[in-house]
């Protein structure tokens, strides 16, 4: 048994090596760090915790500081990376690095753009807001709006990903597709434009784990990690960690297909899968590390690294999250007032459903997690 798993490892090893030698002599990518700007803005306290209460846990770990150094380390020039952090980003100031930083680019060049913190839509004027660290309504905060008119106005380059992760977020997938433009725009967004979002980093996480290469963000196989990739695996990290509805599209002048990544290694069988063990009587969500026969290492969703196991078949099973049927009626909770209102099932996906509240304008339709949806009480007793 020792020298069958020896051969075993050591022909892994041989394929592992030969991949990442294959994948090095690749075409390049489409994404030039040299020929790219960030520009990030990371905002965990306010200056006035009275409307903006401060993201304390958040702070422990800054994902946001590691996406920019992600960008430093992959080659991006010190002189075009900008991150304004808490109290460094003045809504003044943001609009005036903003503005200083495009009229530096070049013809052909990438725009990266970032946000966290603290998002709202204004129920009057339909439009979403992040907000600033001196913000205390849509007044004093930075609209989506105004990103897209003076990238517009200023940006020499060619193609802009926007990355968000924050409440309402998906507000730049509605604002890129009112825009006819000759720029190319790729929005990756935590949640979608009716819809807040969890306090967490999971979906900077997602990104990052594309960004580095992970072989579980090339869904397709192929030896390649395009942005198209990057928001799907985004979609169902969040699905799956955090039951919420995180949103990517690209215009037309955006290729689904533009490169941004390759793998640094060859993806084992079922790395990366989601499913669900079984513990002492209870299931719980959890990833697939690594496999051997009909054995895998497992990581609880949530907990942390001390958890993992290697655990067998009879404890394990695939994630299979209830649904409803779309047109149903249903009841769906609301958290903030524990009240359940009358809705329709207008589509499901991954555990999700996006529904419309009878009696409300589309205004009000979101995406919930199944878990917040029961049939009406009158259904029940028939």
């Amino acid at each position: 048994m020792n020298n069958r798993f020896f051969v075993r490892r050591l022909v892994s090893t041989l394929f592992a090596f030969l991949f990442v030698f294959v994948h090095t002599c690749h075409a390049e990518l489409d994404w030039h760090p040299e020929r790219t700007s960030l520009f990030a803005v990371g905002v965990l306290q306010w200056q006035d915790p009275a409307v903006w209460r401060g993201m304390a846990n958040a702070q422990k770990q800054r994902r946001d500081v590691e996406l920019v150094q992600h960008f430093r380390t992959a080659g991006v020039p010190e002189d075009r990376i900008v991150y304004l952090q808490d109290q460094h980003a003045t809504r003044q100031r943001i609009q005036r690095d903003l503005q200083t930083q495009l009229a530096r680019t070049q013809p052909g060049e990438l725009l990266i753009i970032y946000f966290t913190g603290h998002g709202f839509r204004d129920r009057k004027s339909h439009e979403v807001h992040f907000a600033n660290y001196d913000a205390v309504d849509g007044a004093s905060a930075w609209p989506v709006r105004a990103i897209f008119d003076t990238v517009e106005a200023s940006f020499r380059g060619s193609h802009v990903m926007l990355m968000a992760d924050c409440c309402y977020s998906g507000g730049l997938v509605d604002e890129a597709k009112l825009r006819k433009s000759r720029l190319g725009y790729a929005c990756l967004c935590s949640s979608h434009s009716h819809n807040s979002s969890t306090g967490r980093w999971t979906f900077t996480e997602s990104l990052l784990t594309g960004l580095r290469g992970s072989p579980t963000v090339d869904l397709n196989g192929d030896g390649e990690i395009d942005v198209s990739e990057l928001g799907q695996f985004s979609e169902l990290e969040m699905a799956f960690a955090e039951k919420q509805k995180a949103v990517y599209d690209a215009n037309r002048a955006f290729p689904a297909r533009w490169r941004i990544a390759q793998p640094v290694k060859q993806r084992t069988p079922r790395q990366g899968e989601r499913i669900e063990v079984e513990w002492k009587g209870k299931w719980y969500r959890s990833h697939v590390l690594e496999s051997m026969g009909n054995q895998c290492k497992i990581h609880y969703l949530g907990f942390d690294d001390s958890w993992d196991e290697w655990v067998g078949p009879d404890r394990v099973r695939p994630y299979h999250p209830k649904s409803f049927a779309e047109g149903e009626s249903v009841e769906v909770h609301w958290a903030k007032d524990n009240k359940w209102y009358p809705a329709k099932i207008i589509r499901n996906w991954y555990g999700l459903a996006f529904v419309h509240y009878d009696g409300f304008t589309s205004e009000w339709d979101d995406w919930v997690s199944n878990d917040a949806i029961r049939l009406p009480t009158s259904a029940k007793g028939k």
